[in-house]
């Protein structure tokens, strides 16, 4: 597989804010000519043919391919060169960026606002020009290799041919050519990521704006196959939920309405999540405060105004208590007509005759056509206290819900302790029931400090789970097969360690690729870079293999969520560390 991305480069300079520094420099190139006199290109090839004859063979002097591949590479560390110092600007760019930013929020004199502004604006034009020699200098490098390759294709293989980022070398009716990945663009030297896919803000704010969104505990939903709903935490604005809804575009881009919010005055919205349904059924469910917190739902209705031009108007209905003493996320899932499953975390308060009793619980609803939340039940999944619940979906029906569970105490014998930080279990919507298979699997019943964590259907009835162990500090995954018929759960490939190191976050995106190429993706963070490992499902063999890691973006993120949009392309909504929302689009295609 090969993954599309774009760097740090990109989302440096794709919203307000973001800033590039830089120290200019310059570099003369003097162009000299060839001892044997300026040639064309058929020429050059004719005299390099020349210089293998055997004396020079017996004399031990390079022939022509030797020579003809130095050079190629020699332009090739050249234009390396150029990237690199790109690079390096770009990070002390934002370094820097950073830096004025935290200046001019902590100033309170105007004429020092003012001065670092336009210290802003000067290192803007300062950076932009810097780029501008880096851009010349590459494309003088690539313009000279496609005249070498050009001026000796003729009987040149693809084991001789050096290609650029993103390209492969090919054999054509001319030859070997470099032609760019699936995905990229370009002329097979200069392939780059289409600027559709680049980081994109998710709102446009002014940038002296005193309430510039700080957007935390971001999720996105993806429902009728390009209709998006993003919500997240506004903390500028006193942790207000707000919701942004759109429409993702083939090239990638993102039709989206302004943010709304969907709490009530001054309330406070904690790590929502929100799913959307094919009928433009929306359901968003959170906390108002970090621990203790009441856990609310609210519907809407999209596109239910009958309004011309107003896909994406909202139509709400009032909010609902769900539960109460809540200081974890909760999980929630999209099922057929309209409606949703909402897990969570739940206790029973202790009174004088029993004690606190630490369950998990669930909410079947039902979202109308004017944003009415009706609730069909309530249906317990634990009788163990659990919390990190992850769901994805299985079928249009069958999910699987991924948690950390209380140890397990034998009632025979209390000196049995089965730790159950690692769970999964099936659940399914029967008619207007939410029932739970009661036989869940344990992946680690030895292992304690299982964090975070994600689960992705890869192919029909196998998904993989990735989770962060922190006992070792290894990022493991395990791939599960579900019955078709009974539903129980069958573990095909035990966990493996698919890289070393902490990452404060471990999730993962659905079906990445394609369900006849099963693969796992999963986003991390290694460092400061944002980072995806992604590994081929052999089904065959029930093994994972080629696991390889990617950096998608070259920065560390406050907040991020992803949702896999078909085709093998993805989109990512995520905020910098300064809490500005973007958005992004990369995809996975065959070398």
């Amino acid at each position: 597989m090969k993954l599309i991305f774009v760097g740090a480069a990109a989302f440096l300079a794709a919203g307000p804010g973001a800033l590039n520094v830089a120290a200019a420099s310059s570099l003369k190139v003097r162009r000299t000519n060839d001892q044997r006199g300026e040639v064309s290109g058929e020429a050059l090839g004719q005299a390099d043919a020349k210089l293998s004859s055997d004396a020079e063979k017996k004399s031990g002097a390079p022939g022509s391919t030797e020579k003809m591949r130095f050079l190629l590479q020699t332009l090739k560390q050249f234009d390396n060169f150029a990237n690199q110092s790109q690079n390096l600007i770009e990070e002390r760019h934002e370094a820097v960026a950073v830096e004025i930013g935290h200046a001019i929020d902590s100033s309170k004199d105007d004429g020092v606002r003012l001065a670092l502004n336009q210290s802003i604006t000067s290192n803007e034009q300062s950076a932009i020009e810097t780029e501008r020699i880096y851009d010349n200098i590459k494309s003088f490098s690539e313009s000279l290799s496609g005249v070498l390759r050009a001026a000796s294709l003729k009987g040149v293989g693809c084991e001789q041919l050096t290609c650029g980022l993103h390209a492969s070398c090919t054999d054509t009716t001319r030859g070997a050519q470099c032609v760019c990945n699936e995905g990229y663009v370009g002329q097979g030297m200069d392939c780059r990521a289409p600027p559709e896919f680049r980081p994109r803000p998710l709102i446009f704010e002014a940038p002296d704006n005193p309430l510039k969104t700080v957007a935390l505990d971001m999720s996105v939903a993806v429902f009728e196959q390009n209709r998006i709903a993003v919500v997240f935490s506004d903390a500028a604005k006193g942790h207000v939920g707000r919701i942004i809804v759109g429409r993702v575009r083939e090239g990638g881009l993102v039709d989206v309405a302004p943010p709304e919010t969907f709490t009530a005055h001054n309330q406070k919205a904690y790590d929502p999540v929100v799913q959307g349904s094919n009928d433009r059924r929306l359901l968003v469910a959170w906390r108002d405060e970090t621990k203790t917190g009441t856990g609310w739902v609210r519907g809407a209705a999209l596109g239910s105004t009958g309004i011309r031009g107003a896909d994406n108007a909202l139509s709400w209905g009032p909010q609902l208590t769900v539960c109460r003493d809540q200081a974890h996320k909760m999980a929630l899932i999209a099922l057929p007509h309209s409606r949703f499953a909402l897990m969570f975390p739940d206790k029973v308060i202790a009174t004088q005759h029993s004690p606190e009793e630490l369950f998990g619980n669930s909410v079947f609803a039902e979202v109308g056509a004017a944003g009415h939340v009706a609730v069909k039940g309530q249906y317990r999944f634990s009788d163990l206290a659990v919390c990190r619940l992850e769901v994805t979906k299985i079928t249009p029906s069958g999910f699987v819900l991924a948690m950390r569970a209380a140890p397990s105490v034998d009632e025979m014998d209390t000196t049995i302790v089965t730790n159950q930080e690692a769970m999964v279990m099936y659940g399914e919507a029967v008619e207007s029931d939410l029932v739970f298979d009661p036989n869940p699997i344990n992946l680690e019943p030895t292992k304690t400090q299982v964090w975070s964590r994600g689960v992705s259907l890869i192919s029909p009835n196998t998904f993989a789970y990735a989770y962060q162990e922190g006992t070792q500090v290894k990022m493991k995954m395990a791939v599960i097969s579900v019955n078709p018929t009974t539903h129980r759960m069958q573990v095909l490939q035990p966990p493996v360690v698919v890289r070393t190191g902490f990452s404060p976050y471990v999730s993962m995106l659905n079906v990445p690729y394609t369900p006849k190429d099963p693969h796992t993706l999963t986003y991390y963070q290694s460092g400061n870079s944002s980072m995806v490992n992604v590994c081929t499902w052999d089904p065959i063999e029930r093994q994972l293999r080629k696991c390889e890691d990617f950096t998608w973006l070259s920065s560390e993120l406050k907040s991020v969520h992803g949702v896999h949009l078909g085709g093998g392309k993805s989109l990512m909504v995520f905020s910098s560390p300064s809490g500005t929302p973007f958005y992004s689009v990369f995809g996975l295609s065959k070398k």
